[in-house]
């Protein structure tokens, strides 16, 4: 726990926000946990074709469908990889259905990409993309940090998310 806490410390995270799940039929999913287990309402599935999707260092395009909601304080995002390059699809191809990442939102996002490269985390996928509805860009970098435990760090900077949260 002490390792834990200086790591936590040395980088300046904050505290996760975000689970990430990987699914094979989006629909199918939501109506699981919106019944199973009563979450929701879910947001509409959107179908996220990001700008920018550096997969594994070079760009590649990438088409996934996304929907979240907010489980007590976290954000419980559903993500079904569409086609091409991700690490989600490579997810899915590996480990079937199941959780995948830890987000954490951030104001510093640049300056904690770098720390976590500096750290020695190699990042495995980035995506940049304009969302005109709120007209700003959203980021995400997802690092690899499955040497134990096996989930992905997400860092991600949506400055739309306050307005999405104040509609809750």
């Amino acid at each position: 726990m002490q390792n834990e806490r200086a790591f936590t410390e040395k980088l300046g995270l904050p505290p996760a926000t975000q689970i990430g799940v990987i699914v094979r039929d989006m629909e199918k999913a939501v109506e699981y946990y919106s019944t199973a287990l009563g979450m929701g309402p879910f947001t509409p599935i959107t179908d996220l074709k990001p700008d920018k999707n550096w997969y594994m260092g070079e760009l590649h395009p990438a088409h996934l469908r996304v929907s979240r909601v907010m489980w007590g304080p976290m954000e419980f995002e559903l993500i079904q990889p569409v086609s091409g390059k991700s690490i989600h699809q490579d997810f899915l191809a590996l480990n079937g259905e199941g959780i995948n990442h830890l987000g954490i939102e951030t104001d510093n996002y640049d300056e904690l990409v770098q720390k976590m490269k500096q750290a020695g985390f190699k990042p495995v996928q980035a995506l940049e993309t304009y969302l005109p509805q709120f007209d700003c860009w959203g980021k995400a970098t997802f690092f690899d940090t499955q040497g134990v435990g096996g989930i992905i760090i997400e860092l991600s900077s949506r400055p739309w998310l306050a307005s999405w949260l104040a509609q809750k």
